[in-house]
């Protein structure tokens, strides 16, 4: 595949970062948010290809535990995030 071909694909944005405690972070664009299905919680993979060097950052490919209806996981992660401060706060009491 040709560059530009594979540049038509990529949607590029530009964003700061940012200090936090001892480390950087940055915002993810909420067009690759929601096209990527991602909500608050969601664990994502995030390397450093030195050959290129670029940092590859991608959602966890992680399995639906054997048993577990993908809509009900997908459910309880909209149940936890919409609660999440609550949730906490009572782990932390």
């Amino acid at each position: 595949m040709s560059v530009n071909a594979m540049m038509g694909r990529e949607k590029r944005h530009t964003r700061r970062l940012s200090q936090v405690g001892n480390s950087l972070s940055t915002v993810i664009p909420k067009e690759i948010v929601v096209e990527m299905q991602m909500n608050k919680g969601d664990e994502m993979e995030i390397f450093y290809d030195e050959e290129r060097g670029e940092i590859v950052m991608r959602k966890a490919n992680r399995s639906i535990p054997k048993g577990i209806r993908p809509d009900v996981l997908k459910a309880m992660n909209r149940t936890i995030t919409k609660y999440d401060n609550a949730l906490r706060n009572l782990r932390d009491r």
